[in-house]
């Protein structure tokens, strides 16, 4: 599972399966001069300040903006799985696993002794928990909460309807080892990216049914009482100001780790178009700039603040509806795709903030990852004269006006973009403008921010034929696509559509535990994927972002996990 992007804040202590959805870039500003931009091969993969813990001041409270509330304090329920609400989740929820700079992992201690492959065939894992880690109400945590949130995320009982099921479908049992804080996980296929299911654990009750999957935590992350909010984090919610949108949380007092820096942190939801003002007067602490000129003028403007940057794991994208009468067709999904100058677009939203601007080409692997190659430019890479031939071949006929016709129908195109989000505004209106040359009339509906995506782009309603965000990538890029693309029910699936084949690749590809023979099975799926055209890859965008001067262990960064008992000030 990846994450979706309303927020493009980082992944941090949670599930490393998750892909976000991130709703399109906020901010205006004309596309300017690239020629200052920041060169791709000088970003690191974390762009935060590091400081040494005693470098840190004890106190303060930390301010960050976000799109929207969790839906869904359940970030593995259909209304959820924002990277707001993954970025929320990871100050209160247990994650055994922590992840470095450049993506490999370890065993996070606070939560686990070890965690280890102690056999291939079956392949197993065993994970110790630390004897110290406790729910804040008291209750350890042990095997039964992950054997409870394996048995809600595996689809073996659709009625729990998760928004994923990688690598815990895989998984043929989870059971106690010589005590309840040691698992022992044993797998039906071998999948090379278990690790990834490893963060994000949620304790029994919150799990262990339908009902108390899909509402126990609708509300927000409650004890077994249902009115308590409990943590298994460094943090815990003092507040939750639902009408307002605000979310205040406090330390921990039954956190066995490090006493946390902060005293509190606070997440409160502002509209793209006044975040940056906002941050300008010192409301919040850090942004990402969502690649907007006016939010990196706004931002250079306060005294005390910094620009951070880092390579990033946003995958920019427009989704088309395959199960629309538009787009059922996959030869004119083709045509629609091939009619996007993308260069164009990523140039539009990248070089305000002078960021490197290149075209992506493939949908499992960003450039820099091991794997990455071009799959995408010999399909549908950008041609006017072969999009308007693929649509008169298909039986449509351009007419005087520019636009095809069928039948006593026009080929129009609903392409449905946020409220308050000038850069999902700006792309949707390039795109109409492009598509035209090739006989595509695109309307554009705009929708409320906060109905986007659970009214419009879910796969329950799928209403649009054409919509742009984007997905946050992980450190596991074949198994967390994988219900993005296959099957077409899958619940990362908005486009409906899918190649039949699919399946057996990702097993195939799943089970390889050698690297290199991964990636010539991933080559395989990403060929495919990109032929089937539910998806058409537009840039990668790397992370820029306005922060305070002083703040450390916090900011944009590709992989790296956030130790939320280490953010803080410098003295």
């Amino acid at each position: 599972m990846r994450m979706r992007i309303r927020h493009v804040f980082v992944i941090a202590g949670v599930t490393a399966a998750a892909v976000a959805l991130a709703g399109c870039s906020g901010g205006g500003g004309s596309a300017g001069d690239t020629s200052s931009s920041t060169a791709q091969s000088s970003l690191k993969s974390t762009g935060w300040t590091s400081a040494d813990r005693s470098s840190v001041t004890d106190g303060g409270t930390l301010n960050l903006p976000i799109d929207t509330a969790p839906a869904n304090f359940q970030i593995s329920n259909l209304d959820s799985g924002t990277v707001d609400d993954n970025n929320i989740a990871g100050t209160y929820l247990p994650s055994f696993v922590s992840y470095k700079a450049d993506g490999t992992w370890t065993a996070n201690p606070d939560y686990a002794t070890s965690v280890e492959l102690t056999s291939k065939s079956p392949q197993t894992v065993e994970v110790k928990i630390n004897p110290k880690a406790v729910w804040s109400d008291g209750t350890p945590i042990t095997e039964a909460d992950v054997e409870a949130n394996w048995k809600a995320l595996n689809g073996s009982n659709e009625a729990f309807n998760p928004l994923a099921t990688n690598v815990w479908e895989d998984i043929d049992s989870v059971k106690q080892g010589t005590d309840e804080r040691d698992v022992i996980m044993t797998f039906s296929k071998t999948n090379a990216d278990w690790p990834s299911v490893l963060g994000a654990i949620y304790p029994t009750w919150a799990v262990d049914t339908p009902d108390h999957f899909n509402n126990a935590w609708a509300k927000g992350p409650f004890a077994a009482d249902g009115t308590t909010y409990v943590s298994g984090g460094p943090f815990i919610v003092s507040k939750f100001d639902e009408n307002g949108g605000v979310l205040t949380f406090t330390k921990n007092p039954k956190w066995w780790g490090d006493t946390p820096k902060l005293d509190t942190i606070i997440f409160k939801t502002v509209s793209r178009d006044a975040v940056a003002q906002a941050y300008a007067n010192k409301e919040f602490d850090a942004f990402n700039l969502n690649g907007s000129a006016d939010n990196f003028k706004t931002a250079t403007s306060r005294s005390d603040s910094k620009i951070e940057r880092s390579l990033g794991t946003t995958q920019r994208q427009i989704t088309l509806n395959g199960t629309s009468s538009v787009f059922k067709d996959k030869t004119i999904r083709q045509a629609f795709a091939q009619s996007i100058n993308r260069q164009v677009l990523a140039q539009a939203i990248l070089s305000p903030v002078k960021s490197p601007v290149q075209v992506l080409n493939n949908l499992i692997y960003l450039p820099g990852q091991k794997g990455y190659a071009d799959h995408v430019s010999s399909v549908y890479g950008y041609s006017t004269d072969d999009a308007k031939k693929k649509v008169t071949d298909a039986g449509w006929k351009i007419g005087s006006n520019g636009y095809a016709t069928k039948g006593g129908k026009t080929l129009s195109v609903r392409f449905v973009i946020p409220s308050d989000n000038t850069n999902s505004s700006n792309v949707a209106q390039l795109v109409q403008q492009q598509a035209k040359l090739a006989g595509f009339k695109v309307n554009i509906d705009t929708v409320p921010s906060d109905d986007y995506f659970t009214k419009y782009v879910t796969t329950d309603g799928r209403d649009f034929d054409a919509t742009y965000f984007a997905w946050q990538g992980t450190p596991f890029p074949v198994s967390s696509t994988k219900s993005i693309y296959y099957p077409a029910n899958a619940g990362q699936n908005y486009s409906g559509v899918t190649d039949k084949s699919l399946g057996k690749l990702w097993d195939t590809a799943n089970s390889q535990l050698d690297a290199s023979k991964r990636i010539t099975d991933a080559e395989a799926i990403d060929k495919k994927i990109v032929r089937v055209a539910g998806t058409i890859p537009l840039f990668p965008e790397p992370y820029a972002w306005g922060a305070r001067k002083d703040l450390a262990n916090y900011g944009p960064t590709q992989f790296q996990s956030i130790e939320w008992q280490n953010v803080g000030f410098t003295k």
